[in-house]
């Protein structure tokens, strides 16, 4: 019977086998970095053969142009020419239409005000005038064209289509519901315009979550998301001084509002934001970005005079509060006592200016007038007036069709609106369409089931947005499921007073932090890999961990 042998080895033959091992690994990393530099510098060849080739087109271009705009007007000319400019980038990165979306959102207004800021005059939510009738907006048209770009890149890269996260169940269904109330609506004499015009927004709210989804992959994105939300609040409330006390020089007496209506909803937002990043103690470059802008926005929304922004912002702060006392157990005490603090300063501030005038006291009118207009204030009175009527004539509409009337018809008024406001039409065309509280909207055109698919849809993303919140790692990460959850409570809260789900700057935004939202847990576990790799690495490659004696040194 043989015995197995085994093969002596002797110390040092073990120590150089791990001294050639290490002399192997150290010489694969200038083989990896070598190659590395060569893709940086294939890449960087590419992008300034792209920039050659598009400076020298627009050089040759540029007489033809000049014709072209001296014929049809130079605005829709070089309307046209950033259009092509854009295409091209976003075939090149792709992942720049998200923050072209976000930009245009947070700084493009949807209509123009009665003001001129130049940002309400670009063609983004709307068509000019030689390209009015078109079935999409232009905004509509740039997210369809970067999904499915997105779509072309994946399948020539033979990998999986577009993703739809947590949430796609709970969208979806929203927009079967969605899509059988306008066919309810086309079947039952409603007008095809109109149905257009009121399932757009709904639309838009479903393709700016699938874009976010899939267009946000590092922390970086997400970063670069809020950087540009605080600069462009920046920049909105510089446009909102410059109305308020340049073009108006301070008076707003007889001004409904000298902004759009979303405006103040997104400059709620930022202070939101602000208030989260206290109490987190988290990133503070965007902490002081933010501060530094919020004395501007603060006037600036004070200006704007919308009422239910202010009790949307105390709603949204009250969630924020109550989701960082859950996650920060040894910040308890602090959180208290700052809430007891802000509660007494607070009621004391209402109590105080609650029939006062001036510009100091419009938060404190504000806030009381939504529930107790003074009787001097018609305008805020006539407001809730107007309110209370038309959510009367949509419950009506609500029980004469327990189905939903479907999209496209006018919502039945025994309490006619025009008693309130003759001439709401010249205003609102579409005001017997699209009532202020846009959830009734949805309960009365679609039904009991779309009314829950809508609430389904808002439960899901609170729900699931709480259980992020508890389970991400990351600090910075749960700072932001922190402030989407507690915007999702703000849209509903404007959702009941005033157009909320109606105007596309809004919904696109939902949507957009909807994307980021569930795409959180994935991007934190990339981080902790990351984490992990690099403490592996120093414990491998680290000081404290000396190479072996090459095989023929005093050492060995």
């Amino acid at each position: 019977m043989s015995e197995k042998i085994t093969p002596c080895i002797s110390h040092k033959e073990r120590v150089a086998e791990r001294g050639v091992m290490h002399i192997r690994g150290s010489l694969a990393i200038p083989r990896t970095l070598s190659a590395v530099s060569t893709l940086l510098a294939t890449r960087r060849r590419k992008d300034a053969l792209l920039f050659v080739v598009l400076f020298s087109a627009l050089l040759g271009l540029t007489p033809l142009l000049i014709l072209s705009g001296m014929t049809v007007g130079f605005s829709l000319v070089f309307g046209i020419l950033a259009v092509l400019l854009l295409t091209i980038s976003i075939v090149r990165w792709p992942s720049l239409s998200l923050f072209v979306v976000a930009g245009c959102v947070f700084l493009v207004e949807q209509e123009p005000l009665s003001t001129p800021i130049l940002t309400d005059n670009l063609y983004i939510f709307h068509w000019p005038t030689q390209l009015e009738g078109f079935v999409e907006r232009p905004i509509g048209v740039l997210i369809f064209f970067s999904l499915a770009f997105w779509v072309i890149h994946l399948l020539a890269k033979r990998r999986r289509l577009l993703r739809g996260g947590a949430l796609l169940i709970p969208f979806s269904l929203f927009m079967l519901c969605v899509i059988g109330g306008a066919l309810y609506g086309l079947a039952s004499g409603g007008d095809l315009k109109i149905i257009v015009v009121e399932i757009r927004p709904l639309w838009y709210l479903f393709i700016s979550y699938l874009m976010a989804y899939n267009f946000v992959t590092r922390k970086g994105h997400i970063r670069t998301f809020f950087w540009l939300a605080i600069l462009c609040a920046g920049v909105k409330a510089l446009q909102g001084l410059y109305i308020y006390l340049i073009a108006l020089h301070g008076d707003l007496q007889g001004i409904d509002t000298i902004m759009s209506h979303e405006e103040s909803f997104f400059f709620a937002a930022l202070l939101l934001l602000i208030i989260i990043l206290c109490l987190c103690h988290r990133y503070r470059p965007q902490l002081f970005a933010a501060l530094l802008v919020a004395p501007a926005v603060l006037v600036a929304m004070v200006a704007n005079q919308r009422r239910t922004d202010y009790v949307a912002l105390l709603v949204g702060v009250g969630v924020a509060w109550v989701l960082v006392f859950l996650i920060r157990p040894k910040a308890r005490k602090s959180l208290i006592v700052g809430l007891l603090i802000c509660l007494v300063l607070g009621t004391g501030y209402v109590i105080a200016f609650a029939h006062a005038s001036g510009t100091l006291a419009e938060p404190a009118r504000a806030i009381i007038s939504v529930f107790n207009p003074a009787a001097s204030d018609v305008r805020d009175a006539t407001s809730n007036l107007y309110r209370i009527y038309e959510d009367n004539d949509l419950k009506y509409t609500v029980k004469q069709y327990p189905l939903g009337l479907g999209f496209g018809k006018p919502f039945l008024q025994p309490q006619p609106l025009t008693s309130i406001f003759p001439n709401i039409i010249d205003f609102d065309p579409y005001y017997n369409y699209v009532p202020h509280n846009t959830i009734y909207w949805i309960w009365a055109d679609l039904g009991p089931i779309g009314y829950f698919a809508l609430w389904f849809l808002i439960g899901a993303i609170i729900v699931r947005g709480c259980i992020i919140v508890r389970r991400l790692r990351d600090p910075y990460f749960q700072v932001v499921a922190i402030y989407i959850v507690a915007v999702t409570f703000m849209e509903v809260v404007v959702a009941f007073a005033d157009y909320q789900l109606f105007f596309f700057r809004n919904v696109i935004y939902l949507g957009l932090l909807c994307g980021i939202l569930v795409k959180l847990p994935i991007l934190d576990q990339q981080e902790q890999q990351k984490s992990q790799e690099v403490l592996a690495n120093e414990s491998t490659h680290g000081v404290s961990t000396p190479p072996p004696p090459l095989v023929g040194s005093r050492n060995a």
